[in-house]
Formats: structure tokens, sequence, C-alpha cells
């Protein structure tokens, strides 16, 4: 039986394909990951056009980090993380009162902004190394768009109280990662 010897270009050819294929399902992957993640933000509040809008958007650029990589994906990574909490406390609050979370947005944004505070401290601490706009910048879309599907009944003031937090937790989290660095 003979071999037959492929070119050196044509070998490379197929291992990149091979390599961009298995990038492409794994972001498809992570992005059915944030789908199944944030549906429970998005099914206990949103249901409007808006918190489709972000629900949709935070998928995609889960799918997009992953398929860029480098930066972009540990940016990604990193809001994921940090967006967890403000996306779903209000969610895990609706299963234990249907009203609790609304009696606690009426007593001001302090549920966004404790929800902020953790997601800074998060993003503070995994930012350890990162440089440049294309970590902040997939980082910080991704935590607003994951946040935005909590925050959405509280209207602007939990906003308001959602980058507070960030802001509150954030700033020392990041300045005592960068001086242990």
């Amino acid at each position: 039986m003979a071999i037959t010897r492929l070119p050196e270009s044509a070998l490379r050819i197929a291992a990149r394909r091979a390599y961009e294929r298995g990038r492409r399902k794994g972001a498809l992957a992570r992005g059915a990951g944030a789908l199944v993640l944030a549906l429970p933000g998005y099914l206990a509040f949103g249901r409007t056009p808006l918190a489709a809008a972000c629900l949709a958007g935070f998928v995609l650029i889960v799918v997009l980090g992953r398929l860029r990589g480098e930066e972009f994906e540990r940016g990604v990574r990193a809001g994921v993380l940090a967006g967890l909490l403000p996306c779903l406390l209000p969610s895990l609050l609706r299963v234990f009162n249907r009203d609790l979370c609304d009696l606690l947005y009426i007593q001001g944004p302090w549920l966004c902004a404790f929800g902020g505070v953790v997601a800074g401290v998060i993003l503070g601490w995994r930012s350890r190394g990162a440089v440049g706009i294309r970590f902040w910048g997939s980082a910080l879309v991704t935590l607003a768009l994951a946040a935005t599907l909590g925050c959405l009944p509280a209207g602007a003031l939990g906003f308001l109280g959602l980058l507070a937090g960030v802001v509150a937790g954030g700033a020392p989290a990041l300045a005592a990662s960068r001086a242990s660095s």
C-alpha cells in the first residue's frame, strides 16, 4: 500500500482548518453556555425587546471573544464572571419570594449596587496583568450586557447603583492586584 505524501503547504492548510473548526465549535459551545447562564435573568424580569437584545448581545460577545482569542477572550471571561451575580441575583431572590426583589428596588438601587461591588471586585482581581483596550473593552461590554438583565427592572437608578458599585468594588481590588504584581 502506498502512502501519499502531501506537500507541506497542504498539510499546514489542513491543520489550520482543523484548528479553526475547533475554535468555532468551542465558541458555539461557550455561546450556548452563556445563553443557559443568562436565560433566568431574562425570564424572571426581562421579556422585553431591550432585555432580548442584551441577552443576544451577551451570547454574541461570548462567541466572538472565543473566536478572536487572546486579550479579547480573557476580557470576555472576566466580564462573564463579574456579570453573573448582577444578572442572576434578582432571579434567585424571586425564587424565594416573588415580591422581594421589587420591595428591595423600591428602597433604592442597593441590590444593583451590591451586585456592582461584587462585580467590580471580581473584575479587579481578574484583570491582573491585563492592559489595553482589548481586555477592558470586552470585559466591560460583557459585564454591562449580563448585568443589564438583572438591573433592568430597577431602571436608571439601578444602572447608576451598578456603576457606582463596579467603581467602588473594582478600584481597590484593581489597585491591590497592581500592587502585588
